[in-house]
């Protein structure tokens, strides 16, 4: 017996505050939707089975394989191997396709 979860969806201003809320996350990873140039990640709260879709559309779509954020300064970079650097947190982005879920 398989019931559909439904889920809760937050659009948020941009990339950057995804990246920001993401890198919070237990799961640092972003999602990549080229086609439909959405970009989002999950949280499933532990009490709920509810999960909840951060989502941003982009304008354009980041080419590397991950982005950056550093804990003291908040610079945020990207690039395509994860960082070595003490206070950066990596976050992955990959590629997929939505499909009708946004």
């Amino acid at each position: 017996m398989s019931e559909a979860v439904s889920s809760m969806k937050i659009e948020v201003a941009d990339l950057e505050q995804l990246l920001l809320l993401t890198s919070s996350m237990r799961s640092t990873i972003i999602h990549l939707d080229e086609e439909k140039k959405l970009a989002y990640c999950f949280l499933v709260p532990i009490a709920s089975l509810t999960p909840i879709i951060y989502y941003c559309r982009l304008e354009k779509v980041p080419a590397e394989r991950f982005a950056y954020i550093n804990r003291v300064t908040g610079e945020i970079r990207f690039g395509d191997k994860p960082s070595t650097e003490p206070n950066d947190i990596s976050i992955l982005m990959v590629r997929v396709k939505s499909g009708k879920m946004l």
